[in-house]
C-alpha cells in the first residue's frame, strides 16, 4: 500500500534561495547534504539555521571548508562563463587557520570527509 502523504523533513532550518546579489550570511558551517533537487549546505546563524542550495560555484569553494568553521558566503549574481554557460557566482570567506581541510595531500586526493 502507497502512502500519499508528503513528508517534510524538519530540522534543516529556514530554506533560502540565491536571487539578490549582494546577499551573505555569516555562521558556522555544519555542511552538506543532498536535497530533493540536488546537494545543500546549511549555515548555523544568529537567527538560526538556514539551508541552501550549493550551485557549483559554491559547491566547489564549500568542499574545502571543514564543519564547524566560522564562514562568510556572499552571492555576487550571475555570471558567464568563457563557454557562454550562465551561472551563479560566490564569495567565500573563512575565519581562523584551520577552516580549510588540509589538501597539502598528494595532487590526485582531495580530502573531502572529516579530515581537518
Amino acid at each position: 500500500m502507497t502512502s500519499l502523504k508528503r513528508w517534510r523533513q524538519i530540522g534543516q532550518g529556514q530554506f533560502h534561495k540565491w536571487e539578490t546579489p549582494g546577499e551573505e550570511f555569516q555562521g558556522t558551517w555544519r555542511g552538506m547534504h543532498d536535497g530533493r533537487f540536488g546537494p545543500l549546505g546549511t549555515l548555523e546563524t544568529p537567527d538560526g539555521l538556514i539551508t541552501f542550495p550549493l550551485h557549483a560555484a559554491l559547491l566547489e569553494r564549500l568542499k574545502l571548508v571543514c564543519e564547524g568553521a566560522e564562514v562568510l558566503i556572499r552571492y555576487t549574481g550571475k555570471q558567464t562563463s568563457k563557454a557562454g554557460r550562465v551561472f551563479k557566482a560566490f564569495e567565500v570567506f573563512v575565519s581562523g587557520e584551520d577552516a580549510l581541510k588540509d589538501t597539502a595531500d598528494p595532487p590526485h586526493r582531495l580530502v573531502l570527509d572529516g579530515e581537518c
